[in-house]
């Protein structure tokens, strides 16, 4: 009869996790956190961690949502009850996001991610996914219209304060600089806009990482819908690369190369501003993976360091984001049971028309709904969130390709259609 082994936390045993939490606890409350990189590792991995667990022991949240998804909405839970001392909220939220550690990751992850998949089945996604992401989301923006014209709060209003800043490519790379625009056509002040397109952004971001969890448990129960992480269907049982035997010399070689690519993106940002970094990234390494410039075992460390990323601080990232970049009270302010249900609607046309879609195009109808999803979340944390709720990471690359994208198309289309409605 095979011993059940004792219950653990991030790879430590549950009484020695306990005591480390307990130290963090009364650190807190004593606001003697190590105000650096120590303090902030420390509330994000011994939180996020626990969270992780519980939301993959609690059944109903185990089986729906899972830990993932549990981690973001207990940070942000927890962040907007004030359980968290001001101190210890502070440095977590310069940690994560003005001293870069989403940055950090986020760059480890499409690194890796990028190079772990096959060359031509890249190069066949990326080509087929964009039309199937922008049929999705005008799907969604016109539904969002119709039910703004039945509903009373007009056609163009709808469309321009609910489905345009959902899938404008995040907060800060879409629905700010989007507010901006509107208020200098229509004469108004940025942060009155700002305050009716807030709430769809946050809820559509939230709406997707529930609705991965529930599509991570179809593919576990309709298996013929997914390729467990694999977006292009070729005919092939879904199919993972060996990259070889990590080794810290390889995770750091990764390290470097993840860092390179970063502060190369940065560089084109430099000359051409209106495109992201991580988009450029993405660019940067496909074109070296169709060009074969990077020898296989550079490739290879690649990976490595990503899955080290991914092992190691995926639980943190998540709470980081929640705690600091989920405002539930956003969510509830001016919330009213139509506004949540044509939010509602919106993300489950998109998610609908990006599997039917994708199918068409030789796609697995789960990643391609997942892909689609990532139109209505908030940028690189977002696309994160999402893919950790369904957990497959490995569609990071394309998740960017559709944020970043038609995130910029629907931001242009944004301050084009609020120019012809203000005539």
């Amino acid at each position: 009869m095979e011993q059940k082994k004792p219950p653990t936390v991030a790879s430590l045993p549950l009484p020695v996790y306990l005591l480390i939490l307990a130290l963090t606890l009364l650190c807190m409350a004593l606001d003697c956190v190590p105000p650096n990189l120590v303090g902030a590792f420390l509330l994000l991995m011994v939180l996020g961690e626990g969270l992780n667990k519980l939301g993959n022991t609690i059944p109903v949240v185990r089986t729906y949502l899972g830990g993932s998804v549990f981690c973001i909405f207990g940070g942000a839970l927890l962040a907007c009850s004030g359980w968290l001392p001001q101190s210890s909220a502070a440095l977590m939220h310069s940690f994560v996001n003005d001293q870069g550690f989403l940055i950090f990751y986020i760059s480890a992850l499409i690194c890796g991610s990028l190079f772990s998949i096959d060359r031509d089945l890249l190069l066949k996604g990326a080509v087929r996914l964009v039309p199937v992401g922008l049929l999705a989301i005008f799907s969604g923006v016109m539904v969002c219209g119709l039910m703004g014209a039945a509903g009373g709060t007009g056609f163009w209003d709808n469309i321009l304060y609910i489905a345009v800043p959902m899938t404008s490519g995040g907060m800060t790379a879409g629905t700010v600089p989007l507010s901006h625009t509107f208020a200098e056509v229509l004469g108004v002040d940025a942060g009155d806009v700002l305050t009716r397109m807030a709430p769809a952004t946050v809820l559509g971001n939230c709406l997707a990482i529930i609705f991965a969890g529930l599509l991570n448990d179809l593919g576990h129960r309709r298996p013929q819908l997914t390729g467990n992480g694999q977006l292009v269907n070729d005919g092939q049982p879904p199919r993972g690369a060996d990259h070889g035997q990590p080794t810290l010399s390889s995770m750091m070689t990764g390290l470097f190369i993840a860092l390179g690519f970063y502060a190369t993106g940065e560089l084109c940002r430099r000359f051409v501003p209106i495109v992201p970094v991580y988009a450029w990234m993405v660019v940067l390494i496909i074109l070296v993976k169709t060009l074969r410039l990077m020898p296989a075992q550079l490739e290879n460390a690649a990976c490595h360091w990503g899955d080290l990323a991914i092992k190691a601080w995926t639980a943190a990232a998540l709470f980081g984001i929640g705690a600091t970049l989920i405002d539930l009270k956003t969510i509830s302010h001016n919330m009213s049971p139509y506004y949540f249900f044509t939010v509602l609607v919106i993300e489950v046309v998109i998610t609908a028309v990006a599997a039917w879609a994708g199918k068409l195009v030789g796609f697995y109808p789960l990643e391609s709904a997942v892909c689609g999803m990532c139109s209505t979340n908030m940028g690189g944390s977002g696309n994160v969130a999402v893919l950790s709720g369904a957990h497959r990471m490995e569609l990071l690359p394309f998740a960017q390709i559709i944020t970043r994208g038609c995130g910029a198309l629907m931001l242009t289309v944004g301050g084009i259609l609020v120019h012809l409605v203000a005539r």
